[in-house]
């Protein structure tokens, strides 16, 4: 039976081509992810698409439900992503939900970064949202990148690339990067970046994993994805 320790029932765009990769890497034996694929539609309406998709779920026995379009989450800011959890967990019975914006929120205190160093695909006004909702939520900002990627280049940019990114950077004044999105393949990077910029490095899909595996209860943790796992 697969998801014998744990089931994580997770909903993204349909255009995402790299989480359902990441999840299956990152996922301990036992654990299972499932994923339920919104149709295209204009950012703002995607969580509202979700409240019904998620109902799926119900027929799959998740133990976990993920909302990992992270950019509609975020846009909400924090009172407006609470709300989308907790709407999440009603319908489907009282199952814990997280998006990868509350599991973002949490890998920084897990690691005690207080100053981020955000690197994004998105265009710079989404990242300045993002900017807004880690400030809103206690942190500070010290450095915030937006590449204006479009879906295809973010999908298809290589981690190769996205390591020389951060590199070029010269990130100094930051107590933890945070690489955003989950389709945007950084999690092949992180030690790396970890190792040659001596700071923690936290990603969309890495954190989603980090946190749904604390709230399943389980204590296995992947090798070679970063610091994070350790905290």
């Amino acid at each position: 039976m697969y998801g014998w320790r744990g089931r994580i029932g997770v909903i993204i765009p349909a255009d995402n081509a790299v989480m359902e990769p990441d999840f299956h890497r990152l996922a301990p034996e036992g654990v299972s992810a499932h994923a339920a694929r919104l149709q295209k539609c204009p950012r703002p309406e995607m969580p509202i698409a979700a409240l019904e998709l998620v109902k799926t779920f119900l027929e799959t026995h998740v133990d976990i439900i993920a909302y990992m379009c992270a950019a509609s989450s975020f846009v909400m800011g924090p009172n407006g992503n609470k709300k989308l959890c907790k709407q999440l967990s009603e319908i489907t019975g009282g199952l814990p939900a997280l998006t990868a914006t509350t599991a973002m929120i949490e890998g920084f205190e897990a690691v005690g970064a207080k100053r981020i160093a955000i690197i994004a695909p998105h265009p710079p006004e989404i990242v300045k949202k993002l900017s807004e909702y880690i400030e809103e939520s206690g942190f500070s900002v010290s450095s915030a990148t937006g590449l204006g990627l479009d879906m295809p280049a973010i999908n298809n940019t290589v981690p190769s690339e996205i390591y020389r990114i951060v590199r070029d950077l010269n990130i100094t004044n930051a107590d933890a990067i945070f690489i955003a999105a989950t389709n945007f393949r950084s999690i092949d990077v992180i030690e790396a970046i970890e190792s040659d910029i001596g700071l923690p490095v936290i990603t969309s899909n890495q954190v989603v994993m980090w946190k749904a595996l604390r709230k399943l209860g389980i204590a296995e943790n992947p090798s070679g994805y970063g610091q994070l796992w350790d905290a």
